[in-house]
C-alpha cells in the first residue's frame, strides 16, 4: 500500500507508514475490525469510524509542512479498493444470519 501522504510503499500488514508515520489503518472501537485509515464506516460492523462520517463530510487534515503527493494512487491501491467494494457488495447480498458461540469468542480473544 502506498502512503497517501508521502507515497512510501508499505507492507499490507503495517498500521503506520514507514516513511512518515501516518496512520494507515484504524480499528473499530465497536468490533475491533481493522479498516483503512481513509474508511468512514467499519467494514466489519458498519459503525461510523469518525464523527464526521454521519454528516457526510470528510475530515480535513491541516496542511502544515507535509508534502503533497504528486502521483495518483497506484494500481495496487486501486485494485485493493475495488476488491473491498466488491466484497462489501457481495456481503450485502448475502443473508445476515450469523451466530457466534462463546467458544468462538474465547478462541478469538485467547480466553
Amino acid at each position: 500500500m502506498n502512503c497517501p501522504r508521502c507515497r512510501h510503499l508499505n507492507a499490507p500488514e503495517r498500521n503506520f507508514c514507514g516513511g512518515c508515520g501516518l496512520p494507515l489503518t484504524s480499528f473499530c472501537t465497536r468490533c475491533g475490525f481493522r479498516n483503512l485509515a481513509s474508511d468512514r464506516f467499519c467494514g466489519g460492523c458498519g459503525s461510523a469510524l469518525r464523527a464526521d462520517a454521519c454528516r457526510g463530510t470528510a475530515a480535513v487534515e491541516p496542511a502544515g509542512d507535509r508534502a503533497r503527493p504528486e502521483a495518483p494512487v497506484g494500481d495496487s491501491a486501486l485494485e485493493e479498493l475495488l476488491q473491498a467494494a466488491q466484497d462489501a457488495a457481495d456481503s450485502a447480498a448475502e443473508p445476515v444470519e450469523q451466530r457466534v458461540s462463546q467458544d468462538d469468542i474465547d478462541a478469538l480473544f485467547g480466553g
